[in-house]
């Protein structure tokens, strides 16, 4: 059976409207700050943390997946981020993209990766999908609204009444089409600016990415352990800002840094941990290795 989600419609632009380029970026009345420390203050992450096999909650203690309608490429890594999380979501074509992945030797598999909610409009579900996770009591659910995407909807799900300082680890795509990349971004700042306390982790092909917020940001890469290359980006696409960084290679000093500009890629890890200080918000990446036995 599937349920029918009545809600007030919100409008979601498809564009990110960057106002004052010659400017330092800003968005009147946003949050800047992801945790309980002030606007400018310190933040910590661990991403490595998601991918170890020992299967605790993820670093906020409250940790939701939202799987989205792109293809699951790492299956290890699938299985390492789902031990992680205590609640999972497939956004209305992401449960064809969780069916699929789960085919032919790894069949068997299914029944042991049941999400416990599929959401959204629904128009791109699968009959054989839909049918599988009803036959095993998953709860459909279908938000008809059609000036918002299925990861808007997700995210008001997942949300919705949560606690504060929770994760989402998000598993999606930023190859194939540039809009849809461009696209995905945009609604990672969105989401950020409405739920300031909520940390959206994106793992896509290769990559695991996240805002930065202004203040001192430590990011602990478990370098050593092999999770991840040294390879990062720091990449101002909300707008510019100002960074500073320590343990790279390429460290920076009050550095300005905006697209069409300069901007920090390839750049590499060499002490762990790295900060990097920003007086707005930026797009931080980090590559992913092949996983660790």
């Amino acid at each position: 059976m599937i349920q029918l989600i009545k809600r007030p419609s919100y409008l979601l632009s498809r564009i990110l409207k960057v106002r004052g380029m010659g400017n330092a970026f800003s968005v009147p009345g946003f949050a800047r700050s992801i945790s309980s420390h002030s606007t400018r203050g310190k933040h910590e992450y661990r991403p490595a943390d998601f991918l170890r096999h020992e299967g605790r909650p993820g670093p906020s203690g409250t940790t939701k997946l939202l799987i989205l309608n792109q293809p699951i490429t790492n299956v290890e890594v699938f299985q390492r981020v789902w031990r992680h999380t205590s609640y999972r979501l497939c956004a209305d074509g992401g449960a064809n993209r969780l069916f699929d992945m789960l085919s032919g030797p790894l069949q068997s598999q299914r029944a042991e990766f049941l999400p416990n909610v599929i959401h959204g409009d629904l128009d791109s579900l699968r009959k054989d999908a839909q049918d599988y996770y009803t036959s095993q009591g998953v709860h459909i659910s279908r938000d008809p609204d059609q000036e918002s995407t299925d990861f808007g909807k997700a995210i008001h799900v997942l949300t919705e009444g949560a606690e504060a300082h929770q994760d989402i680890v998000i598993l999606s795509s930023l190859g194939g089409r540039v809009d849809q990349g461009l696209g995905l971004l945009h609604e990672l700042f969105r989401e950020y600016r409405n739920h300031p306390d909520v940390r959206l982790w994106l793992f896509s092909e290769s990559s695991v990415s996240f805002i930065l917020p202004p203040g001192v940001n430590v990011i602990y890469t478990a370098l050593p352990e092999k999770y991840f290359t040294p390879n990062v980006g720091i990449i101002p696409v909300f707008g510019p800002a100002v960074i500073s960084t320590t343990g790279l290679e390429w460290d920076v000093k009050n550095w300005k840094t905006s697209m069409g500009t300069q901007v920090s890629t390839s750049n590499h890890v060499v002490e762990e941990p790295i900060t990097i200080e920003t007086n707005e918000i930026v797009l931080f990446t980090i590559e992913r290795a092949s996983l660790p036995a």
